[in-house]
């Protein structure tokens, strides 16, 4: 799980320290210009999402960077009803995907972003 926390310029999203290891990745910092859209829609189950560089267990986690044919994707998530979803340009990442942590509603940080983005 993560925390995510908006900046005035950029949307911070803090991975716990577990998650931090089982993905190979520490904090994400991504500019509002990098998004194009943000969403809370739950994360389709599979198996295979690419080559990864992380921890892949479907049904228990789901962490890391995964080289897709669209590009690089980032997933940390247990839960994928309790994910956001942000879509990005000009990034390192075509695509993030993140569960927020327990003490945040979904659907309640994406609309705060959207608001952001508008």
């Amino acid at each position: 799980m993560a925390t995510f926390r908006l900046l005035d310029d950029a949307v911070e999203i803090d991975l716990s320290l577990a998650d931090e290891i089982l993905s190979l990745h520490g904090r994400l910092r991504i500019p509002y210009g990098h998004i194009e859209a943000v969403a809370a829609d739950p994360v389709p189950q599979e198996w295979f999402r690419g080559v990864r560089m992380g921890t892949n267990l479907p049904g228990l986690k789901v962490a890391g960077s995964f080289l897709t044919p669209d590009g690089v994707r980032f997933f940390d998530f247990h839960d994928p009803n309790r994910c956001v979803t942000l879509s990005l340009r000009h990034d390192r990442y075509v695509q993030v995907t993140v569960e927020v942590d327990a003490g945040q509603d979904a659907t309640a940080v994406a609309r705060s972003i959207q608001d952001r983005l508008a």
